[in-house]
């Protein structure tokens, strides 16, 4: 069983019992009148079996008989940061075995222009059409998946681009899987797919209806149908951190399909007795084609290029090394596939006692770039000067920016996992701090290292 497979298994179970039933069913109900994730669902006079279960998912205080109100942004947030990792119509798919529709979606499928719509999209396609091109046209029919969506989106605003569109997924499906193929061999770059199929290499972009909606696809088809609502939203189309870049890669890779893997890159710099400290840039195919990859005591992660170097400036050509040397890297702002594929790949050959020390800006995108590493990487992942003492002490003497006030909300939501304090903090003094206000101390926790002092 897949791990998808296992969440859904215990969403299921969790969600099934008796204490949930009315919550969701008012969420269900609100998701279906608004036609999308928002508003608040209410749940009167709970008993006590219901507010043991609404204030044990939320980390409320609830009574019975108290009217329980939940924003549904709020209950879709703490969906996917659990352990189930899924959404709200994805629940709802799991529980019931049909997708959640709208009440709009409910009465397109019944609209007689849609039909004649789908219909044209089956005569363009002709008679001798894969199972797979079959599949995806029966799921448009019945509605609910996440290319369903985007194709229904795009046929309100423009019918003709619609039909444009739905025919270069179908031509594309052809290629990876007419003929009994299981995807495209030999490989194909997914811009050389893109023109094949359509003359534009960029129309299977993941920012690109068709890309979408292929990408949804194959992500329906290798975690199965239940991952398709959630599976591409909007808010993932425009994910470019490092994880999400791997994650889609993966996707496409499964089948045939590769991806731009020159463009992201990585300064990497694994400093040695007597070598000159000269830092290397490398790119995905490097890290990937690497034979042999350093084996490390600890890797020294920093967001900005002038840390990056300031740290390098200060290292000595000569130096006792006792253990195994350690890395220092620079992610350059959000940690790039590039990045995150050195880490695993370095943490892979140097034994459980190698250590991810990490250290950003304190700043919406710097705790963002700690809370990705800090999920993918649970049992390595170490906050460097990156806790609460440290923004406090250098806000005090050296403050960034102010924080504006779409940062003081999102902060005001979140909370990291190695400081609980953290972001409140941050909120209480609204300003920003920055890597270079404290790379002092940086770089003296990394020449301790290399001496073994720290």
């Amino acid at each position: 069983m897949s791990g998808t497979e296992s969440a859904g298994r215990r969403a299921v179970a969790y969600f099934q019992r008796p204490g949930y039933r009315r919550m969701l069913q008012a969420i269900w109900r609100k998701y279906e009148a608004l036609g999308r994730i928002g508003g608040r669902a209410v749940v009167e006079n709970v008993t006590e079996e219901e507010s043991e279960a609404i204030g044990s998912f939320f980390g409320w205080n609830v009574r019975p008989g108290d009217t329980v109100t939940i924003p549904l942004a709020l209950f879709e947030e703490e969906l996917r940061a659990s352990a189930f990792a899924i959404g709200l119509v994805e629940l709802y798919r799991l529980l019931e075995s049909e997708p959640l529709l709208t009440r709009s979606e409910r009465r397109l499928l019944q609209d007689g222009e849609w039909r004649r719509f789908l219909l044209d999209i089956r005569n363009s396609a002709g008679d001798r059409r894969s199972p797979a091109v079959d599949e995806w046209l029966s799921d448009l029919e019945t509605g609910g998946t996440a290319s369903c969506r985007v194709l229904r989106d795009l046929f309100h605003t423009d019918r003709d681009l619609a039909l444009l569109t739905a025919g270069i997924v179908v031509r594309t499906l052809e290629f990876l899987f007419g003929g009994g193929r299981q995807g495209a061999s030999p490989e194909i770059r997914l811009p050389v797919l893109a023109a094949r199929v359509s003359g534009d290499a960029h129309a299977l972009d993941v920012h690109q209806p068709a890309g979408r909606m292929l990408l949804s696809i194959l992500r329906e088809k290798i975690h199965g149908e239940n991952h398709g609502d959630s599976a591409f939203g909007e808010e993932e189309a425009t994910d470019d951190t490092g994880s999400g870049t791997l994650a889609t890669r993966e996707t496409y890779r499964r089948f045939g399909i590769l991806d731009d893997d020159v463009s992201s890159i990585i300064h990497w710099l694994v400093p040695q007795p007597g070598q000159p400290v000269l830092p290397k840039v490398w790119s995905l195919r490097q890290v990937e084609a690497a034979e042999r990859f350093p084996s490390c005591s600890r890797i020294y992660a920093v967001e900005n290029p002038a840390v990056f170097s300031t740290i390098a400036d200060l290292i000595p050509l000569s130096f006792r090394m006792d253990e195994a040397p350690l890395a220092l890297l620079c992610t350059s702002g959000p940690a790039s596939a590039a990045a995150i594929r050195w880490i695993q790949r370095c943490l892979e050959v140097s034994g459980e006692e190698c250590r991810l020390f990490y250290s950003g800006d304190f700043d919406l995108k710097g705790l963002t770039m700690g809370m990705t590493l800090a999920k993918l990487f649970p049992d390595r992942f170490t906050p460097w000067r990156f806790g609460g003492d440290t923004y406090l002490s250098a806000a005090r003497s050296l403050p960034g920016p102010k924080l504006d006030d779409n940062e003081i909300s999102r902060l005001e939501k979140w909370r990291v996992s190695w400081d609980s304090d953290l972001c409140a903090q941050m909120v209480e003094v609204g300003r920003k701090v920055h890597q270079e206000s404290f790379v002092e101390l940086l770089a003296e926790d990394v020449l301790r290292s290399l001496h073994g002092l720290w």
